[in-house]
């Protein structure tokens, strides 16, 4: 089981294609993972209603989302070698 307590945070990528190369790294070596997508245009708790005000306009939804990619502490070293690997 993978909690906050005994995971790392492998990489943060906006690249939809690193993302699934890592993944896919990750999952052919046979390590566990956790991932989160953050949305920057979705309104955060501290600034309720940013995106109503704003908006999205002129703004490239290709760089919309951050994702996040945790591994267990353990499969850290394995993890960043599998990174180095998908990013080649």
């Amino acid at each position: 089981m993978m909690t906050i307590f005994n995971r790392a945070q492998l990489c943060v990528t906006q690249n939809l294609e690193q993302y699934a190369n890592i993944t896919a790294a990750l999952n052919a070596a046979g390590i566990r993972y956790y991932s989160k997508a953050l949305s920057r245009s979705s309104p955060a708790v501290s600034a309720m209603g940013t995106r109503e005000r704003t908006g999205t306009f002129a703004q490239d939804m290709a760089y919309d989302y951050f994702y996040r990619i945790y591994v267990r502490k353990d499969d850290f070293e394995a993890a960043g070698e599998c990174l180095r690997k998908a990013l080649r």
